[in-house]
């Protein structure tokens, strides 16, 4: 079950885009940014728009469409808890399970295009034609699953995605195409990957940071292959990035000859679908990116939220706990990294590589994120509020005037551990992110929006539908 409960409104959203704020103001704001509401216990539910809330009752009035001129009211009780909310998928059909479903399911479908039509998908396949498709799919969902499963909405975005994917490469392939999710060839793909890792790791020039997951190296969700399926496409001698991934280009076609392997990043698709490649031979992607300024929350209250945000060539990025008190990251919210994220231990990796420092200071290889978290200063947290505060305001100016040290102390000391430790590792960041030069924070935050990207210089060739 994952429906809005009471105790909810008794307590401020601790993730999402309205991190911090109140539940019922919450409400408001999807109202106010026409942003759906889910009438389910999972994230596959109804989708209907808030027209009006009544805190004291908790009554939604909703209408099913933004042109709908029928309106229609529930319990607000009875709406899923979503991110905005700060919840997220859960339940049959939500979250991993959701992925897992159309993941497969796109398999199906691309199998179909290629295999069994030939070329674009015209009319919707019957589940006969697909089960001819499914011989070659090996996916950790079964077909019969997926037509059971898969809410209606996805079935035209995984025609239009075979489509687009079936039109660009239906030249450039030879014989038989699988498809692959979740699979054992696919495990083959990432075992290769985990040898470099674990040879980059023993060399004296550490080129990766630590948790360098297989998404960040390749975040193909399926792989397209012309390889048997108990075949190793990839070999494991070799022991650099540049090595391993100049048979990923090559195995892609993009040094001349077929396509026998790719690995495809989905995202859910609407009115047309298009393909955009990444990691090419000459990096056209990886522009250099441009430090603006920071803000103490979205809107430069410090105490409304237990955040920071850093502003740099048209993204933002988000700076916070997201696992408890346990885990620091930012979250990406621009367009071309799509909330891809970046682990503390990541972010100080780049400090370290660029700027020569850990996040709270020194130079030591045993940084320890848990260890900062759990040792909040309010002593320091207020230091580095007082003196970047002017920091914050030479970027943009915000309404909140600096607030004196009793007061600060005292405010500080009534918020919740998470609040605590979370500020404390953000202000910390601030401290050693400035002791850089303006060149050394730039190549900082480009390092970053890169990883969130999966497009670093140990990532490897991969397309994106979107």
């Amino acid at each position: 079950m994952a429906y809005l409960q009471t105790k909810d409104f008794t307590k401020n959203a601790s993730a999402g885009d309205y991190a911090g704020k109140d539940r019922h103001d919450i409400v408001g704001f999807k109202i106010k940014d026409k942003k759906p509401f889910v009438i389910s216990a999972t994230a596959t539910g109804k989708k209907v728009y808030g027209v009006s809330y009544d805190k004291k009752s908790k009554i939604l009035v909703y209408k099913e469409s933004l042109a709908s001129k029928k309106f229609n009211q529930i319990s607000i009780l009875k709406i899923f808890k979503d991110k905005d909310f700060g919840g997220g998928a859960a339940g049959s059909g939500g979250g991993a399970d959701l992925t897992k479903i159309t993941e497969s399911g796109q398999c199906y479908y691309c199998s179909y295009a290629f295999n069994i039509r030939g070329g674009e998908i015209k009319k919707a396949p019957t589940i006969k034609e697909l089960g001819q498709a499914a011989r070659f799919v090996q996916a950790d969902m079964n077909l019969y699953d997926v037509m059971d499963k898969c809410p209606d909405e996805w079935f035209d975005v995984f025609i239009k995605t075979a489509n687009v994917i079936v039109k660009t490469y239906k030249n450039k392939v030879s014989g038989t195409v699988y498809f692959h999710r979740g699979s054992k060839f696919m495990q083959k793909i990432y075992e290769a990957k985990a040898e470099v890792m674990r040879a980059d790791k023993r060399s004296d020039n550490v080129q990766a940071p630590g948790s360098f997951s297989n998404d960040k190296w390749n975040p193909g969700d399926i792989w397209l292959s012309t390889y048997g399926t108990t075949e190793y496409p990839l070999t494991n001698k070799y022991e650099t990035w540049s090595e391993l991934n100049q048979q990923v280009l090559e195995r892609a076609g993009k040094l001349g000859g077929k396509t026998k392997l790719l690995g495809i990043s989905l995202k859910k698709v609407g009115a047309s679908a298009k393909i955009s490649e990444f990691n090419l031979p000459k990096r056209v992607n990886n522009i250099m990116i441009s430090y603006e300024g920071f803000r103490y929350g979205k809107v430069g209250d410090f105490f409304s939220s237990q955040d920071i945000y850093m502003y740099m060539s048209g993204q933002e990025v988000q700076f916070r706990t997201f696992s408890g008190d346990t885990a620091w990251q930012g979250e990406i919210k621009g367009a071309s990294a799509a909330g891809g994220k970046i682990g503390g231990g990541n972010v100080n990796f780049y400090c370290m590589k660029h700027i020569g420092q850990n996040i709270g200071g020194g130079a030591s290889a045993n940084w320890n994120e848990k260890t900062i978290l759990n040792r909040v200063d309010v002593e320091k947290v207020f230091e580095l509020y007082e003196k970047f505060y002017n920091q914050q305001n030479t970027f943009q100016k915000v309404d909140y005037p600096i607030i004196p040290k009793a007061e600060f102390i005292k405010t500080f000391n009534t918020k919740s551990s998470n609040f605590k430790s979370s500020k404390y590792m953000c202000m910390l960041f601030l401290e050693t992110f400035y002791k850089g030069t303006p060149k050394q924070r730039n190549k900082v935050v480009t390092e970053m929006i890169r990883y969130a990207a999966s497009n670093t210089d140990q990532s490897s060739y991969f397309i994106k539908v979107s």
